[in-house]
């Protein structure tokens, strides 16, 4: 048992020292992508949707998450922004699915509206980071979608 916790010690003070650089070969940051934004209802308080993101864990250990932020923008309007406690381990080298759910502000989607109308096109600009016990890792994903 003390083996153990010398080596988790060890671990921690290597992330700490390397923040998301990590160490190639020993110790690396886990890879973070959006999977897609998934939206879900709409009504006259707001709207919900849930972001699903690919987490890879390129390393011979568990890593566990803490939780995440993020930033929502539609047509340069910030529609949700938010932190949300999610605590999973991704296993050794493994690749896990980890959905977040996300609250969207009606008010500032009625903002957002004039300029859907004209361009009948909806830039979208997600971002934000997943957190660990040590550091944060980053996530973006942005582009542009036509409306009919």
């Amino acid at each position: 048992m003390r083996k153990i916790l010398i080596m988790l010690a060890f671990i921690v003070s290597l992330l700490s020292a390397c923040s998301s650089a990590g160490i190639k070969g020993l110790v690396e940051p886990p890879k973070v992508q959006v999977h897609k934004l998934e939206m879900g209802s709409l009504n006259l308080s707001g709207g919900s949707a849930t972001i699903i993101l690919n987490i890879q864990n390129p390393n011979k250990f568990p890593i566990p998450l803490a939780g995440f932020d993020y930033g929502l923008s539609l047509n340069g309007v910030q529609v949700a922004k938010g932190d949300k406690e999610h605590k999973v381990t991704i296993k050794s080298g493994e690749t896990q699915k980890v959905a977040v759910p996300i609250t969207l502000s009606f008010s500032n989607m009625l903002n957002m509206i004039p300029g859907l109308l004209r361009s009948r096109e909806l830039d979208y600009s997600l971002d934000g980071s997943v957190h660990l016990p040590w550091f944060n890792i980053p996530f973006q994903r942005a582009g542009k979608t036509a409306i009919r």
